[in-house]
């Protein structure tokens, strides 16, 4: 019997390694992960998306496609009428991209309304695409399957891809919310996430099936389920003004407390707001 050289045994293992990488990368970032079983359930979610090069807001939006440019100027806090398309975002920027959700409800997971649509170009690869292009909140294997891709090392220059980010319509503990699409640095926690979206930290980890903190893994995909919708007309209140509505959070205006904290009948405040 011929013996394989060690040389040819050490190719072997790293072959086999990196497709071990490979495949446990791809799975944190399934859509698979976003549960979605509201029957004819339409929304609006959002990712974070962290850019790789420095871009331009319109040169974003002709990525994603997936809203007008001042939905995508509202969702990152800045004015449309005061704010250029050709607005700089720096390299490794993160910056809120919404779009419209659909839940899948036989495959109970809910992903983007049909787009994006990506453009296939010399060298491109379904893996690379996902990776590099769409920051691997999708795997190679849910842009094929969505796009009736049989072969993923087989595409076409000019073919069109549908990349289906991961979303929910579906409403966590009675409350409606915005899914939104997080991805795991290297010095998150599950506690600090839950800090910084005004989540509690159980909800966090019951809805993404995370029953230990240590297992947070760095590029995971999260399901932050944040109060309240992304819409046209996002209003942004600051605390002083929330002091006076809710008379300093008197008790007497608690309507009661879920699972994103307590909650406050302010609905004279949205009234005025609405007819200024």
């Amino acid at each position: 019997m011929r013996r394989r050289s060690p040389l040819a045994w050490s190719y072997r293992r790293i072959h086999i390694l990196f497709l071990l990488l490979l495949a446990t990368s791809s799975s944190s970032a399934s859509a698979a992960n976003f549960t979605c079983t509201t029957v004819q359930a339409a929304c609006q979610s959002a990712i974070g998306y962290t850019t790789r090069n420095a871009t331009t807001y319109a040169e974003l939006l002709s990525l994603f496609n997936t809203s007008t440019l001042a939905e995508l100027l509202r969702a990152n806090g800045l004015p449309p009428t005061a704010t250029p398309p050709d607005t700089a975002i720096p390299a490794a920027a993160t910056v809120t991209v919404p779009f419209r959700c659909l839940c899948n409800v036989a495959a109970r997971v809910g992903r983007s309304d049909y787009r994006p649509i990506y453009l296939v170009w010399p060298q491109d690869g379904l893996d690379a695409i996902a990776r590099n292009v769409f920051d691997s909140f999708v795997t190679y294997q849910e842009i094929a399957d969505a796009s009736n891709i049989p072969d993923p090392n087989r595409i076409l220059v000019g073919q069109e891809l549908w990349i289906p980010l991961p979303c929910s319509c579906d409403q966590v503990d009675g409350h409606d919310v915005t899914h939104f699409a997080y991805k795991v640095s290297a010095v998150d926690t599950t506690s600090a996430i839950a800090a910084k979206f005004g989540v509690l930290e159980s909800t966090l980890m019951r809805i993404n099936g995370i029953t230990d903190p240590k297992n947070l893994v760095q590029g995971q995909i999260l399901d932050v389920p944040i109060p309240g919708s992304i819409n046209q007309e996002d209003i942004n209140i600051d605390l002083s003004t929330l002091r006076t509505a809710t008379n300093n959070f008197d008790e007497r205006n608690k309507l009661g407390e879920g699972g994103f904290g307590v909650v406050y009948k302010v609905s004279t405040l949205f009234n005025k707001i609405r007819r200024r």
